[in-house]
């Protein structure tokens, strides 16, 4: 297996870690979606520098820093307050899956700016992911408030522009995934509390606090996740590395979130939705 598609299953692993971890916060806090998420970015800020700095890695120049910046203000500076919500509001499972439509999304955008081939088997796969994914939607018997699938899909169109913006800019370049993922979050986290400043006013220190110390293990899991989902950009196309990434993600968390929340979270036509893009990923892999 290629370097950057074991990176991207590794990083999707961590990315479905992180989702249950930010369900079972949010149910045991009942702090705020968006306070939460600035939390958690921010302490995966912390994390990834730590490790930026145990590499051995040299810094980045500053002709490279505001373009990871911008990467960072586009995601998860601008979604991951839409990401919790989504998570709070239908489930880890199914924030997950709707999200998998984001290498439509990011084959599109690569193949539009940056001149990526369009291959069938990766037409194909991206069309299985792109049915599974819309399972979701069609499943009955269950109320879903529908805020929470356009928050879904909101983020999953963010994901898709950082993935082709960290391509464009990260392509070819020496610089360290651990010191651009920590631009990337540190640029996020300030965005994120300017958006809590916006909304919570003076207030803000207080919910903070309900969103400590549950979301910190959150915040580990961004940390290591979103440089290792950089590098793996680095190293390998667009329209492979983001649906193997979600594939890897989309069957974890339906593991992990049935196993936590129960069989609400792993339904039969959850899990062909599952099957389904996990096929996808293998298809645009092989390809």
């Amino acid at each position: 297996m290629e370097t950057a598609s074991l990176l991207a299953i590794i990083s999707g692993v961590c990315w479905a870690t992180n989702i249950t971890i930010v369900k079972w916060a949010l149910n045991r806090s009942r702090a705020s979606a968006l306070v939460g998420a600035t939390v958690g970015v921010s302490i995966a800020a912390i994390v990834s520098l730590i490790l930026a700095i145990f590499s051995g890695s040299s810094l980045p120049d500053s002709e490279v820093l505001w373009k990871f910046a911008i990467v960072g203000i586009i995601a998860p500076g601008s979604s991951q307050g839409l990401f919790v919500s989504s998570i709070g509001s239908i489930g880890p499972a199914r924030t997950s899956i709707l999200i998998g439509t984001s290498p439509v999304f990011s084959v599109l955008l690569a193949v539009i700016f940056l001149d990526e081939s369009w291959k069938t088997t990766i037409m194909i796969g991206t069309l299985l992911t792109v049915v599974g994914s819309a399972l979701i939607s069609w499943e009955k018997g269950i109320r879903f408030r529908q805020i929470g699938i356009v928050f879904a899909i909101a983020t999953s169109l963010t994901f898709a522009i950082r993935d082709v913006v960290a391509r464009h800019f990260n392509v070819g370049t020496d610089v360290s995934s651990w010191w651009s993922g920590t631009v990337v979050l540190i640029a996020a986290s300030i965005t994120l509390w300017i958006f809590v400043s916006i909304k919570f006013g003076p207030i803000w220190k207080t919910q903070t606090q309900k969103a400590l110390p549950e979301f910190i293990p959150s915040g580990i899991m961004i940390g290591i996740a979103l440089p290792l989902l950089l590098e793996a950009l680095n190293k390998g196309a667009v329209n492979i590395v983001a649906p193997l990434a979600l594939a890897a993600q989309n069957v974890s968390i339906v593991i992990l979130s049935g196993w936590f929340f129960g069989s609400r979270e792993r339904t039969r036509q959850v899990i062909l939705a599952m099957i389904l893009i996990f096929l996808g990923g293998i298809v645009v892999t092989v390809s």
